[in-house]
């Protein structure tokens, strides 16, 4: 039963991306900001029903974690939808997929000394070119 849950997450996982995308293509992008408030709420309200359904404890410092976790989740969505506002979409989406992971492989180098192999050194100069190849064209 657990793996259904997992499923789902897995399934739901980007489910607020997609739907800027999609409100930003079809013209609505007036409604992008109700729509993703609503989906956090909506999945607010799911994980407090998932919480009761197996009766779970939750103590207040995963509760604040938790929900420092979703209001940076939602910044950075919200953070998406303005660059939507003046920057194409084949720019948004990559930077804001492609970025993030850059920069972990960056930071965990510089600041915990992590090795990179010569797969990983190779992907991070495709990403670096990449971020470059999209700011420029």
């Amino acid at each position: 039963m657990r793996m259904a849950w997992v499923a789902i997450a897995f399934l739901a996982n980007g489910s607020a991306q997609f739907l800027q995308k999609y409100l930003h293509a079809i013209g609505l992008g007036a409604y992008q900001k109700t729509a993703l408030v609503t989906l956090y709420v909506a999945g607010a309200l799911f994980a407090v029903l998932l919480l009761v359904w197996f009766r779970g404890r939750l103590s207040p410092r995963e509760a604040l974690f938790g929900m420092g976790v979703g209001l940076a989740s939602y910044a950075g969505n919200a953070a998406m939808l303005r660059a939507l506002g003046d920057t194409p979409a084949y720019i948004v989406f990559p930077m804001a997929v492609g970025g993030p992971i850059l920069a972990v492989a960056i930071v965990s180098r510089l600041l915990f000394g992590e090795r990179i192999g010569p797969y990983g050194k190779v992907g991070i100069l495709c990403g670096f070119i990449a971020v470059i190849l999209l700011t420029v064209g």
